[in-house]
């Protein structure tokens, strides 16, 4: 009994000795196997650390949209949808025995979209037209796209009261027109155009996320006639198959802001656009401290141009093309996935101001004794619903008014040493 209670006292003791030498860091060698010989101490430091920073338009590329947006907010913005469909079938099957198409009964554009929530629906119908716009011209510019949209090359058109705008959107096309691309073994080439009072927008979906716009074909007004259904499909250019694939869909700026100042910084908007920014932080802080926290620190400046009030996260990004890539866009290009190396995105809407930070220690940690030659100081800012939405977000950049430049603040430890004295 007596050799369990000198136990149980033996015990307490040790757990009562390791409970105030916790309390204490800077005991020093009053504890000398659990607790640190020197105090911890966190530094705190904000530097201009940023020495490049700017804005790229045009990213996403064309063709690589994950959504195609389809906008008219009259003098501000305008938007079209290209959809190709380089290949159509002269054939259909009927009582299970394939018949050539020689009439078309229908011809529907089966066109899937993001259905808006009760607070972004219309507040009146809104249309959609559809246009030839096949070309042997470059028809990836969007002033000779845009100029096809004219009554000559109409196609057909469909109204939507708010309401049904729902997932899935069909509109009625010209027999006569894609039979003549049938039988001729020619390619259709559509462009959208969404017409709405006061201004709108809709996500179409495309080739990128799986649900594209399909073309449906029924060819005899016969119930065992099955319908064709076509997908989209691009053949041009034809030396280029890694460009001519994602041109399947893509989306045209017509109207846009298309300039940002320098002493801007702009993420999401229309045309899309990224923001990159390159650090340089001392070597001494980097290599020789443990970081604790990194914070990019940027003033927003109100933006009221289009959805001004929906609110979108903003992801910082790391670049991840390596320094030998000196061209900015091409960089913006190589970008890690959202919230790797754990980067926190902001949520804010366009209209906001006032300083906003965000969290890039994960990505502080991997510079650390990698040398400029391996590991880029750098980081992107991109809209979570880029070239989904036409929200911008701007923000000062370092030939901004001085006290609301870009800054980082970075919290670290300097180096300690742990163990016995």
């Amino acid at each position: 009994m007596l050799k369990k209670v000198v136990k149980l006292l033996t015990a307490v003791a040790a757990v009562v000795s390791i409970a105030a030498c916790s309390e204490k860091l800077e005991a020093g060698k009053s504890c000398p196997l659990l607790c640190p010989t020197q105090a911890v101490t966190l530094l705190d430091t904000t530097i201009d650390a940023v020495v490049v920073d700017t804005t790229v338009l045009g990213l996403p590329p064309i063709g690589t949209e994950t959504y195609l947006m389809l906008a008219s907010h009259g003098d501000t913005l305008e938007t079209r949808a290209i959809v190709r469909f380089d290949t159509l079938p002269q054939t259909y099957t009927k009582s299970g025995t394939d018949s050539t198409i020689v009439s078309i009964d229908s011809a529907t554009l089966v066109t899937p979209i993001v259905k808006p929530d009760s607070a972004h629906r219309p507040t009146s119908p809104v249309t959609i037209e559809v246009y030839d716009v096949d070309t042997a011209a470059t028809d990836t510019v969007s002033s000779i796209l845009g100029s096809l949209f004219r009554p000559d090359r109409f196609l057909g058109s469909k109204t939507f009261a708010p309401e049904s705008l729902l997932d899935t959107l069909r509109i009625p096309i010209s027999t006569d027109s894609v039979l003549d691309r049938v039988k001729n073994g020619k390619r259709l080439r559509v462009g959208y155009r969404l017409r709405s009072t006061p201004g709108y927008d809709i996500r179409i979906g495309t080739t990128q996320n799986g649900q594209a716009v399909s073309l449906r074909i029924k060819a005899s007004k016969d119930t065992t006639a099955t319908p064709v259904v076509v997908t989209p499909l691009s053949n041009t250019p034809t030396d280029q198959p890694f460009i001519a694939g994602p041109l399947a869909d893509y989306t045209i700026v017509l109207k846009g802001l298309t300039t940002t100042p320098p002493t801007l910084l702009s993420v999401g908007g229309v045309p899309s656009r990224r923001a990159f920014l390159h650090f340089n932080v001392p070597s001494h802080i980097v290599d020789s401290t443990t970081i604790v926290r990194a914070s990019l620190l940027l003033t927003q400046v109100p933006n009221r141009r289009v959805d001004q009030r929906d609110s979108v996260y903003v992801f910082p990004l790391a670049v991840l093309a390596a320094p030998v890539v000196t061209d900015i866009a091409s960089a913006l290009q190589f970008l890690g996935g959202n919230g790797q190396f754990g980067l926190d995105s902001v949520r804010m809407a366009p209209s906001d101001s006032g300083l906003r930070s965000f969290e890039i220690a994960g990505l502080v940690r991997t510079w650390r004794s990698q040398p400029l030659t391996v590991s880029p100081r750098s980081i992107a800012l991109r809209s979570g619903a880029e070239a989904q939405l036409p929200a911008q977000f701007d923000f000062f950049s370092t030939k901004g008014p001085a006290g609301l430049r870009p800054r980082l603040r970075i919290t670290y430890v300097p180096q300690t040493s742990y163990g016995l004295p």
